[in-house]
């Protein structure tokens, strides 16, 4: 079975993380899978990641990007660079199982049609969940993940087709890359992996959850969770998704006055994170609204206006108590 296993790029995207990718690559270096090849994408770290990788994993391959582009910019680096049927993207601050990659391209391998695959992720003491699939909630587009929270108790052992799969740890399927695209690099940070899925699903492939294929996650050890940067980013991300897929109707009369409610609810760094979100989103608007027009085949001056306006009637009430 395996030498009839197809290749595989691994794409482990860094920025200043040589205190995860030790462990990270060792676990990674250890598969039971034989095809596989493994890049780092260093997103112009200033502390010692790329001496590391150098240094102690010699067949781990290096590409240097000159400055922090993000997530999808940085990824797309690499899958332009990668022309194996399979493609996997790794965060620095995993560590896996030893058969994590075989679990995981099994399935894609049987199954034409899943263009698309994500792991079961626990948090680091290896029990507890942290994904099993993710969904995306409607009309604020808030994400979440099934079994967040909860001990493994099998309760997720079956392979189902999700909403997106977190991007932690994705493959992609090399015909999804030819025909669906990269990443949309107007995301920096965050909903990158639930904009591919969108888009993969979108253009008839399936998003998979495979509980078979199994890390631990040290979730958000670049940005500190629960901070205004930390919020800030994931809104804007949040609301560009939303400003891409959902129609004008939808964000007038259910997303922003629920969005409104909702407001009341938030903490203070919380309020920050928007803050940042709303001017970040009303000065990329007119930007965002040509990519609305190529995905809804419509343009609508008053529409734009009202939407604006919204959005800045929402900045307007963050301190509002």
């Amino acid at each position: 079975m395996q030498r009839s296993m197809p290749g595989v790029t691994i794409l482990i995207l860094t920025w200043n993380s040589c205190r995860f990718l030790h462990a990270c690559i060792e676990t990674i270096l250890k598969q039971d899978y034989q095809n596989y090849s493994v890049f780092v994408l260093d997103n112009g770290s200033t502390d010692s990641t790329v001496e590391l990788v150098r240094k102690s994993f010699p067949s781990v391959h290096v590409v240097e990007n000159q400055a922090n582009i993000g997530f999808s910019a940085g990824n797309n680096v690499g899958l332009r660079k990668a022309k194996t049927p399979f493609v996997v993207l790794v965060n620095p601050d995993v560590q896996v199982a030893s058969d994590w990659l075989r679990q995981l391209i099994e399935p894609m391998v049987a199954d034409p049609q899943i263009g698309v695959a994500g792991c079961k992720i626990y948090e680091p003491d290896g029990k507890i969940l942290q994904h099993a699939g993710g969904y995306i909630t409607f009309p604020q587009a808030l994400p979440g993940h099934y079994g967040l929270g909860e001990f493994d108790l099998g309760q997720y052992d079956e392979m189902s087709d999700v909403g997106y799969v977190m991007g932690a740890a994705i493959a992609i399927r090399q015909g999804v890359l030819n025909s669906v695209g990269l990443f949309d690099e107007g995301f920096f940070l965050y909903y990158e992996d639930v904009d591919y899925c969108e888009r993969v699903r979108r253009y008839g492939y399936r998003v998979v959850y495979v509980p078979q294929s199994k890390l631990v996650h040290e979730e958000s050890s670049t940005t500190i969770k629960g901070s205004a940067f930390y919020y800030g980013q994931v809104h804007a991300s949040r609301w560009r998704y939303m400003l891409k897929y959902y129609t004008v109707e939808e964000l007038l009369s259910s997303t922003v006055p629920t969005e409104r409610a909702w407001l009341a609810s938030q903490g203070h760094q919380q309020r920050l994170g928007l803050q940042y979100a709303y001017a970040f989103t009303l000065q990329r608007l007119p930007f965002l609204w040509t990519q609305r027009i190529a995905h809804h085949n419509s343009s609508n001056a008053r529409a734009f206006d009202n939407i604006s306006a919204a959005i800045l009637s929402l900045r307007h009430d963050l301190w509002i108590s």
